[in-house]
Parts: structure tokens; sequence; C-alpha cells
């Protein structure tokens, strides 16, 4: 008797175009789209990494029924720093502490999020950060490690070939 494979790993070749829809006006930010620039896991820039993020963060909301929007959103802008994370913070914090302090203010500048999206950002670094206190809070966090392990391990949640950059 063979064995079934519980697990099932497939490549989706395209972002989905609803996915892309909730994304758009952000992924046409000029300042949003320096985020490219920057390194943050081996083979991952931190535009690839905030597209995986809020990729998942969306899979996980929309299967759950819960609000997709702001997790694909949230899911995008909880690393909104467009700078370099080897560069000294100006309140010399460490970089875990104050990088999601910066992201929720880049976001609340371009963006204008809500109470509950800017928690979300400032909780993403859970359980070295504050504890998540919300829904939303809790999907980008978990999105967040899922995301890292995923790049960390080589493995490709967006295809890169599906956003355009320039």
């Amino acid at each position: 008797m063979k064995l079934q494979n519980p697990f099932s790993v497939r490549q989706e070749q395209e972002i989905p175009a609803e996915f892309l829809d909730l994304i758009s006006d952000i992924l046409s930010n000029p300042e949003f789209l320096t985020l490219d620039s920057y390194s943050h896991h081996p083979g991952a820039s931190r535009l690839v990494h905030s597209m995986n993020v809020s990729y998942l963060a969306w899979k996980m909301a929309k299967r759950r029924g819960y609000d997709e929007r702001a997790a694909a959103r949230i899911g995008l802008l909880h690393d909104f720093c467009p700078y370099d994370f080897e560069d000294r913070t100006p309140t010399g914090e460490h970089q875990a502490f104050y990088h999601p302090k910066a992201a929720a203010w880049y976001s609340r500048e371009y963006f204008h999020i809500s109470e509950e999206e800017e928690s979300a950002i400032l909780t993403h670094m859970f359980p070295i950060g504050p504890l998540p206190r919300n829904r939303l809070a809790w999907i980008i966090t978990l999105a967040d490690k899922q995301a890292s392990i995923l790049e960390v391990c080589g493995v490709t949640v967006v295809p890169r070939y599906g956003i355009s950059l320039t």
C-alpha cells in the first residue's frame, strides 16, 4: 500500500489579481519601492520579504474569513523602513526594536493606516517585541515568521516575476 504525502507543495505561477488589487497603490509608491535595494534575508530584499509576508497574511486572513485587505496591506508595510538596517538607529536601539516604530511612522505618513493596523506593525517582532493585541497583529506576526523561515531556506513564496518594479 502506497502512503500518500500529507504535504502539498506547489508554486503558483502568477500572483492572483485579487491580491494585487489590494496592494497596487503601495506597489506604485516610489519611496516604498526603494525597499528592493535593501537586503533582508539571504536571497531576499526587504521588498521581496514584504511581498512574501503580505501574500501569506492575505492567504491566512482569506482562509479564515478575516479582513484580507488589511492583512495584505499591513503585511506589505510591516517593514516599510527605507534605510539600511546595518546603519545605527537614531535612538541607539537595536534594529529589532527600532524598525517596527519606523515602519509604523512611514506607513502612517504615506498610507494613513488605522490604529489596529499600526498596532500590527508595532508588534510584529513578538516574541522579542510587544505581545500582539488583535487578530491582524497575530496574522502579521505569524506570516512574518513563516516568510522569514522560508526565505532563509531558499523557498520562493511569491514569484518575483509577478511584480513589476519599473
